[in-house]
């Protein structure tokens, strides 16, 4: 059988190439932390214009039943 070896050029290819991978996944992670981030920030404003909308909501519907009542006294 004949013996298969890896010479130290190719250990080093090898090396550059998945130094290269390491670079370019930790390019994509910081992006998708900022985007993560922004989401975020989006999510809570989303959820304070709706709890705003839930309180004018709730106004108009309290408004309606006191002219509700009024209108039948």
């Amino acid at each position: 059988m004949k013996e298969k070896t890896i010479g130290l050029l190719e250990l080093q290819t090898e090396k550059t190439k998945l130094e290269g991978d390491r670079a370019v996944l930790a390019e994509k992670i910081q992006a998708l932390t900022a985007e993560t981030a922004k989401s975020q920030q989006q999510l809570t404003m989303i959820a304070g214009a709706i709890q705003a909308l839930n309180q004018l909501i709730e106004r108009a519907e309290t408004e309606k039943v006191e002219i509700d009542t009024d209108s039948e006294k």
